[in-house]
């Protein structure tokens, strides 16, 4: 049974005894986080859930949603890169959603691992679209809004970026300030900018 020393970034060091056989997603939920509120770091890089616990290196655990707390978030919502199967889906939820994307720009973001998607059973049910530290395009299948789908795209996101970057309307500002961006106003009209940063 390993004992792992883990750093709560902004809560301090806590040990953890684990199965022999735990993975990243187990370390997780013995501290009691959730993979859609917290992300693992190993030597300062992401590691996915499923991978197993490797006790060597230095390990970090990062709240991702202010607060915690996973409220709203369906279990069964998963959360990936974007491989080139997935573009005429990720297409499908971002013209779903009314937003204006180009097919070209989307594929090219696919290729550079800047676009996740979240999976319910195998379905595509959102995406999300970066261009480097900047969000682009956060959609949801109408069926699955309400159920956590953009929080949990949101913080795959930032699990891998020093900060992001978003535009966006008004009606969406509580969506963004729960994950803890900082807003302002964005000098377009009546358009805010959000920041998230590490």
């Amino acid at each position: 049974m390993p004992t792992v020393a883990v750093e709560v970034v902004g809560e301090g060091t806590r040990t953890v005894d684990l199965a022999a056989d735990a993975t990243y997603g187990d370390l997780l939920a013995a501290l009691e986080f959730s993979p859609h509120e917290a992300a693992v770091l190993v030597d300062d890089a992401p590691v996915p859930e499923d991978r197993a616990v490797d006790a060597e290196g230095d390990v970090r655990v990062l709240r991702l949603v202010k607060g915690g707390g996973t409220a709203g978030v369906d279990d069964r919502v998963r959360v990936r890169l974007a491989d080139a199967d997935d573009h005429l889906d990720v297409m499908r939820v971002l013209d779903g959603a009314m937003l204006s994307t180009d097919a070209g720009t989307v594929r090219e973001r696919i290729d550079t691992e800047a676009v996740h998607v979240a999976t319910v059973e195998g379905r595509i049910v959102g995406a999300l679209v970066r261009d480097g530290d900047r969000v682009t395009a956060v959609a949801t299948r109408r069926r699955w809004r309400g159920r956590g789908v953009g929080t949990a795209l949101v913080s795959a996101a930032a699990a891998e970026r020093e900060r992001l970057v978003v535009a966006f309307d008004p009606e969406v500002r509580p969506f963004y300030e729960s994950l803890g961006f900082e807003v302002e106003p964005a000098g377009e009209g009546d358009r805010l900018r959000g920041q998230l940063a590490r």
